[in-house]
């Protein structure tokens, strides 16, 4: 795994956290059929930068992803992505997105005719890995409004993108980074 070839999903979805991981009050969500999700109906304005990646549409492309998704006390949530790739292109798209989150702190994504305006502030994560990034993200939909926390760290191939409720990202980034590096 030094060498920089990507992992296999078989290879990272041990890594992945786990409601045991967690701790009490913690269910794990089924797993979502990634090859089938789609993001046609998926459109962002107000951004180029975005427009241009198409990141915020969740359809980054790396050679291999995983995901696993819980809810705390039936309320709050917390998702996990691992993903890997050449360190070069995980740093790279991580970048770019970074730079354009830094370029458009406010945009408009609409899924199907529903507008939702996405604030983006960037946060200092834990210096954790080659490389992080941190943003707290808000989203007004109508008269609702929800923030979340997003962290990404990269540690050579793999990546872990950490988001959901601020609290829970926080205090898991530090579990999730060290089963991701634990050998």
């Amino acid at each position: 795994m030094a060498d920089g070839k990507p992992v296999s999903a078989g290879e990272l979805q041990p890594l992945l956290l786990s409601a045991e991981d967690l701790g009490d009050n913690y269910v794990q969500q089924p797993a979502k059929d990634e090859a089938g999700k789609r993001y046609d109906d998926i459109s962002i304005g107000g951004c180029p930068a975005l427009e241009k990646l198409g990141a915020s549409a969740g359809n980054m492309k790396f050679a291999t992803k995983v995901t696993a998704d819980f809810t705390y006390d039936f309320s709050s949530e917390l998702s996990e992505e691992l993903h890997s790739d050449s360190p070069k292109k995980l740093s790279d798209t991580f970048r770019a997105v970074d730079d354009a989150y830094g370029s458009c702190p406010t945009y408009t994504m609409s899924s199907g005719t529903t507008p939702i305006e996405i604030g983006v502030n960037k946060v200092s994560p834990p210096k954790l890995g080659d490389e992080q990034f941190g943003y707290l993200i808000t989203m007004n939909f109508g008269s609702k409004s929800t923030v979340m926390k997003q962290f990404v760290v990269r540690q050579g191939n793999k990546a872990i993108v950490l988001s959901g409720s601020p609290g829970l990202v926080e205090k898991h980034l530090q579990t999730a980074y060290n089963k991701l590096t634990a050998k």
